[in-house]
């Protein structure tokens, strides 16, 4: 199995000695998208930041790509996973949207004719090009996600490893960002994204872990979702359309695919 991520009993105890992570042990795959679900408090978003060495772990290993996350290893941990904050603002702070994007290829001592190719090719990728020279404080949310995301892709992750990446924003815009992620995937990059919309998993990931309370409650292929047991235990709610359809042969996961049987 090709592993984008490996970890063996990882824990994680907050400064305040509040027990954050416990005993995570977990296989991700390359080239898949992964949800990491669960409810406010899981500790989704800590293992998120666990993965390109914002936070590091108190005992136990965590590898990407085979190589370790420490301190030692940092640097290289932070060119192979790009790390998206749920709030863009957190990571956008340049005077001009090219200048934020620019940062990541010049700190990589990249010469301009260099970082200008980087730069345009990730505004590219995202669909920001018109908007290079605005400042991203006056940019909408959807903008400064792409605006944060094009940031990293100017740094050629293999890895992207994104927070809550489709929070506050309205359906169109959501489905716009998928677009981008699934683009990146078909592309080779790893799609890592911790999430409590159990809806949007269940249509949109390829595997997904299920945290509560700082520990891994299952992991597996979408499909777990549909495990009532599991789900009341995680304290989120089955899937709408696992719902619906819980007494029918056909398991849809999108609306699409829905239409498409009730209309056959």
């Amino acid at each position: 199995m090709d592993l984008a991520v490996e970890i063996n009993d990882l824990n994680y105890i907050y400064p305040n000695k509040t027990p954050a992570l416990t005993k995570i042990n977990l296989k991700i795959k390359k080239q898949k998208k992964t949800a990491i679900l669960g409810t406010n408090g899981s500790g989704k978003t800590t293992l998120i930041y666990h993965l390109n060495g914002t936070l590091l772990n108190e005992d136990g290993t965590l590898k990407v790509l085979d190589h370790f996350v420490n301190k030692k290893n940092l640097h290289k941990i932070r060119q192979i996973v790009g790390l998206l904050f749920d709030n863009p603002d957190n990571q956008l702070f340049s005077t001009t949207v090219y200048g934020d994007i620019a940062f990541g290829p010049r700190n990589l001592k990249l010469d301009q004719q260099e970082v200008n190719k980087e730069v345009e090719m990730a505004m590219k990728k995202v669909g920001i090009e018109e908007i290079s020279n605005r400042p991203p404080y006056n940019l909408s949310l959807g903008q400064k996600k792409r605006a944060a995301i094009a940031g990293l892709l100017a740094m050629n992750p293999q890895i992207l490893a994104c927070d809550e990446p489709f929070s506050g924003l309205d359906p169109s815009i959501s489905k716009q960002l998928r677009t981008i992620l699934d683009d990146l995937k078909e592309q080779g990059t790893t799609l890592i994204y911790s999430t409590h919309d159990v809806d949007l998993t269940y249509a949109w990931a390829d595997e997904v872990i299920i945290m509560k309370e700082g520990r891994v409650l299952d992991s597996g292929p979408v499909s777990i979702l549909r495990d009532e047991e599991l789900m009341q235990k995680s304290g989120l709610p089955l899937p709408t359309l696992a719902r619906l359809f819980k007494h029918s042969k056909f398991n849809p996961r999108t609306i699409e695919e829905a239409s498409k049987f009730i209309m056959s």
